[in-house]
């Protein structure tokens, strides 16, 4: 009997992720955000991924959600494997369905384990219980991971319990980290000892459930570290080139449109030391040519960050790599270490041009830092990705427009332009008298802008921008990117690609198939009013 399947993400079919957003209206806040992923070809739903499958990539394997291997997949069954669980996975829920119904058909599985690490809604994972339901009745379904935690937090104790009977699962697991809560479950499901006394535990009982004390897990991160040879058996040798790394949990920052150092628990992240050993053993795999560290900000502490990089410079390994960066502390050094590493990109999440906006924001930074950060990593040839958020509580037509001149300054190779998303969990929401803050998510207002103007205002960017290439967000977004240079594209030939796919949704924006920017607030902004 195997103890556990752990499933990873479930990247909902595109075109049912449309329809889902779309029901909520052409003009909401959501749709709109995603409506700059897709367009329509022959009544037909395409993303970026699909249509670089369709009209790029013939001849070559399609583009998949299981070419990189997850850090969560890979850093939670090497936790059961260390506590004596037997184990397998689905690294991708969509792209494993067929191994899962075999594996749940089997009738040798006692649990399945769901994670939630990119969920900011409950529709991926209610299709992901519904189908081990399909499939096999027995089998007990344990979901954990951010998202509940978060939902946690979000709602009172009735809400709460209303979404988990949505959800349908047996357990659920609330805690910043809780793997050791997942290993006591599955070993009392095969002891058949019972559940009292196993912290951060809700548990199904009729149509309520009953919860066990709630307190924080403190999982060691060093004295934990993938066993990359679980992952990586001949079947998969060949298919997988790319894995995720994390030497870090949670962030050292307190930026107030976020929410994740609340969720993810206190800053920790590992030595030098303990990285290398986990690179020398992903390099002896021999099929890995793509390493993206997951870390929130990988340079900082900035003195690890010099140490790992001249670690990787001597060790030479095979593989190119790529990060979350903090911009701000780019200099030359680091950077031209950077790239002797091996250093193939970096993300940056800037966030806006405007120093006013980033001051809101808490980000500790100016846009001229940006802007000598982004000449330094342009000069280094290293890829550069500008993700920015559009509508955060002071937000302008002026300083939208302080946001296009850095992108058209600094021009990074590829940006993308979010219509910001207020989450009630934020530092921001305690400010929300200060800021005339209204509703949340999607649908938010403020005394300075509302979701619907911040919303023409990305679209504005998406058709205007010259000096940078838009990416896409939904389907494709910077693993994307790694996915095609692990394969041997050039940076220039992913521009021409997604401009080609850019082109195409312009078209379908101009054509009426969803709104464009108002003209009277593009004329105020030209206007500097």
């Amino acid at each position: 009997m195997l103890d556990c399947v752990v499933v990873g993400c479930n990247q909902m079919v595109f075109g049912h992720h449309v329809d889902r957003v779309r029901a909520m209206g052409e003009l909401s806040g959501a749709h709109r955000d995603l409506r700059l992923s897709y367009y329509a070809d022959r009544g037909t739903v395409m993303s970026c991924r699909d249509f670089l499958n369709e009209r790029h990539l013939r001849g070559e394997p399609d583009l998949s959600y299981d070419d990189m291997l997850s850090a969560t997949v890979a850093y939670l069954g090497s936790f059961l494997h260390r506590h004596g669980l037997s184990f397998d996975y689905v690294n991708s829920f969509q792209e494993g369905k067929e191994k899962l119904r075999a594996l749940l058909a089997g009738g040798r599985v006692r649990a399945v384990a769901v994670t939630t690490t990119y969920y900011v809604a409950a529709f991926p994972l209610m299709e992901v219980v519904e189908f081990v339901r399909s499939v096999n009745q027995d089998v007990k379904i344990i979901v954990g991971g951010p998202f509940i935690r978060n939902q946690f937090l979000l709602h009172d104790r009735t809400g709460f319990r209303y979404l988990l009977r949505q959800i349908g699962a047996d357990f659920y697991i609330v805690s910043e980290q809780g793997e050791a809560a997942l290993v006591r479950t599955l070993q009392a499901l095969n002891s058949g000892t019972g559940f009292d006394g196993i912290g951060n535990l809700v548990r199904a009982r009729g149509d309520d459930h009953v919860a066990g004390e709630l307190h924080a897990e403190r999982n060691d991160l060093a004295g934990n570290p993938v066993d990359w040879r679980l992952f990586f058996g001949d079947s998969r040798r060949e298919r997988r080139r790319m894995v995720m790394v994390r030497t870090a949990r949670s962030c050292p920052f307190s930026c107030s449109f976020c929410s994740f150092p609340t969720h993810a628990g206190p800053y920790e992240y590992i030595r030098p030391d303990d990285i290398w050993r986990d690179l020398d053993r992903i390099e002896s795999l021999g099929c890995v040519n793509s390493v993206t560290f997951v870390d929130d900000t990988f340079n900082v502490p900035t003195h690890r960050f010099v140490t790992v990089l001249r670690g990787l410079a001597e060790r030479g390994y095979s593989f190119r790599w790529n990060c979350n960066f903090r911009c701000q502390y780019a200099n030359e050094e680091t950077v031209s270490l950077m790239k002797e590493a091996g250093c193939e990109g970096v993300f940056l999440g800037l966030e806006s041009g405007s120093d006013a906006i980033l001051a809101n924001m808490r980000k500790q930074v100016t846009a001229d830092a940006y802007r000598r950060g982004l000449a330094l990593l342009k000069d280094a040839g290293i890829l550069t990705y500008a993700s920015f958020i559009v509508g955060f509580p002071g937000e302008t037509e002026r300083t939208v427009r302080e946001t296009t001149d850095l992108i058209e300054e600094g021009r990074p190779d590829f940006f993308r332009a979010q219509l910001w998303y207020y989450d009630r969990t934020t530092p921001i929401h305690q400010e929300a008298d200060r800021y005339g803050l209204a509703n949340s998510q999607f649908e938010w207002s403020h005394d300075s802008m509302t979701a619907a103007e911040a919303a023409s205002w990305v679209d504005h960017l998406h058709g205007t921008v010259t000096g940078s290439t838009w990416l896409p967000q939904n389907d494709f977004d910077f693993p994307g990117l790694f996915c095609l240079t692990s394969r041997g594209w050039s940076t220039g030939q992913i521009k021409d690609a997604l401009r080609d796919f850019n082109r195409r949704v312009s078209a379908a924006l101009d054509a009426g198939t969803a709104p464009s920017v108002d003209p009277a607030l593009v004329a105020d902004a030209e206007l500097g009013f």
